[in-house]
């Protein structure tokens, strides 16, 4: 079990900026999670509020320590291409 890691005014900051404004919404979730983490929440108490697995919750705190805010970042994902291309698709 990872315990609550303190963080620094500026971490704070960012973090919460990030749960408001990230791109994706899975980003914004794990900010918070982050957030929730250190204000005393407890890691299965986290992934009860998220509806997700204990480890995923793990994963998410483990990246935010080894890598900060690039950790929360959202992954390319698979999946079909487009079929319309980039101008279609501003339409």
């Amino acid at each position: 079990m990872l315990a609550a890691t303190p963080l620094t005014v500026a971490e704070l900051t960012a973090l919460e900026n990030h749960s408001r404004h990230a791109a994706h919404h899975r980003e914004r979730r794990r900010a918070l999670a982050i957030l929730g983490h250190h204000r005393g929440q407890s890691l299965p108490q986290l992934a009860t509020l998220f509806a997700v697995r204990y480890a995923t919750v793990h994963d998410w705190l483990t990246r935010w320590q080894g890598q900060g805010l690039a950790g929360l970042a959202e992954g390319a994902r698979a999946g079909r291409p487009p079929k319309l291309d980039t101008a279609a698709q501003k339409k």
